[in-house]
């Protein structure tokens, strides 16, 4: 090679300064140096002072050279900013930053990478920590920092020569660009905690939950059209700041009005936020929906926060709903519980809870589309529906649910093992063989009553679980929740 001759690394340098000025329109130099094209032009006070003048160049190469280090917080969360730093590298250099190994006295340490969630089961590396970019003769520094409002936000800290200040601040610009329009979590659905995961919103299918024709109205109105007319509500001044609790027994879908409410917000352009009681802290979802908004935050078994001597923890919750919504910031919450009866009269006032739908029974035209939309079309024969709503009566969904899926078994049995279509009898038959086991449910107890001091005591436990490692209850309502499709009305 000959001598001078540019090598593959000062071209790719060239192009990279290149780009970065472009991008960020930067104009080489200081306020005390301006340069136009193939000049520059001195101070004022330089001008025919040539000495004066060959000082002050002398000093500025040798400011230019000198290294200097700050840092640039971004308002989201720090898994989202590590993705962005990476799409920026990529989009602009084609790759995401050399790492550079650490050398210390017990050897080399690789550079970092971490393995972050981005979608419903699906996975990405992204750098974390030192990553060094030779262009700029610059080293980043990927993490976090404690913002007082929001809670951990992604930081970027960077030490580099002085001459490509602007360069830098350029690329920081191109990784706010991509936070905003490729955010990992910005009108996705996703669990609360330190490691969010992805709820696959696809598997929902709305046909296939089936409330009574008022409770879906109710839905409609104080949860869904909000999420769905989202421009013409603000428009109308009709404010998106609600909070929601649907309420009712076990087993009538409460937790599937959780999951169609995350399937229309993430069509329509909002975060879902579900938040997992003994899980999440729920302070922290609230600031993670500030970052996202418009965004919905999700809250199952509202009772379990409310029993015993905590019962303020809902009005202090709602209290922090109110706080977030006063600042302009759009968020619905909804929540759930099987047990309104113990939560505090106050909690339940208009202007605390802005609506309380109660989801029970189905009527008769409900008994029939769930019929339907179990049963395969194939297999479904005579049925007198009538009949049936009468044999129902008292069913809950998720005791129709299982009544209709051991019809299909009676027919099954009525014809000797080959596939036939059910009619009124074997739905009837149905019915009556799973109604003793209704009956030994509602006249079985929740549970022991533990007395004062005994909550007492339960509440600190839980408080110091929650404050040292994560505290699951048996699973099922989480696992439910996490969209992993059954076609039942829980």
């Amino acid at each position: 090679m000959a001598k001078n001759q540019p090598t593959e690394n000062d071209k790719i340098r060239k192009q990279v300064l290149s780009e970065l000025e472009r991008l960020g329109k930067v104009t080489t130099g200081d306020d005390s140096l301006v340069f136009e094209g193939t000049r520059f032009v001195l101070p004022e006070n330089m001008r025919g002072n040539l000495n004066s003048a060959v000082r002050f160049l002398k000093d500025y190469q040798e400011q230019q050279e000198t290294h200097f280090s700050f840092s640039r917080t971004f308002n989201y969360r720090p898994e989202d900013g590590a993705n962005a730093f990476d799409l920026a590298m990529r989009t602009m250099f084609g790759t995401s930053g050399l790492g550079k190994s650490i050398q210390t006295m017990f050897g080399d340490i690789p550079p970092q990478l971490r393995t972050i969630n981005v979608g419903p089961n699906e996975t990405k590396q992204v750098p974390w920590g030192r990553v060094a970019f030779p262009p700029l003769e610059a080293d980043f520094y990927l993490g976090y920092d404690r913002h007082h409002e929001y809670g951990h936000v992604f930081e970027v800290g960077v030490e580099a020569p002085r001459k490509y200040r602007a360069h830098i601040e350029a690329f920081f610009q191109v990784v706010e660009e991509k936070l905003k329009t490729d955010s990992i979590y910005r009108g996705k659905a996703f669990t609360g905690g330190d490691e969010p995961m992805f709820l696959d919103t696809t598997a929902v299918d709305p046909d296939k939950i089936v409330y009574s024709e008022e409770v879906r109205v109710q839905l409609d109105t104080n949860l869904w059209s909000l999420l769905r007319y989202t421009d013409q509500m603000r428009r109308n001044n009709i404010p998106l700041k609600r909070a929601v609790l649907v309420e009712g027994p076990y087993g009538t879908g409460k937790s599937e009005s959780g999951r169609l409410t995350a399937k229309e917000a993430v069509e329509n352009g909002w975060s879902f936020i579900l938040c997992r009681p003994n899980r999440d802290n729920l302070n922290e979802v609230l600031q993670t929906a500030q970052l996202y908004a418009p965004a919905v935050v999700w809250y199952e078994d509202l009772d379990v926060i409310g029993q015993g001597h905590s019962d303020q923890q809902i009005s202090r919750l709602l209290d922090s709903l109110d706080g977030i919504t006063a600042k302009g910031v759009e968020v619905l919450a909804g929540f759930t519980t099987n047990h309104v009866d113990k939560l505090q009269k106050g909690v339940l006032r208009p202007g605390r809870l802005d609506a309380v739908i109660h989801v029970g029974g189905l009527d008769e035209a409900g008994y029939e589309k769930l019929v339907r939309v179990t049963v395969p079309e194939e297999l479904l024969g005579d049925v007198d529906f009538s009949t049936v709503a009468v044999s129902f009566k008292d069913f809950l969904p998720a005791f129709a649910k299982e009544a209709i899926d051991r019809s299909m078994r009676y027919a099954i049995s009525r014809n000797q093992g080959s596939p036939a279509p059910i009619n009124t009898e074997d739905l009837v038959a149905a019915a009556d063989g799973l109604r003793p086991q209704l009956e030994l449910m509602n006249d079985a107890q929740e549970g022991v009553k533990r007395s004062p001091l005994e909550e007492r005591f339960s509440g600190l436990f839980t408080q110091a679980l929650n404050e040292t490692t994560v505290v699951d209850n048996d699973g099922t309502d989480d696992e439910r929740f996490l969209l992993k499709h059954k076609n039942e009305n829980e």
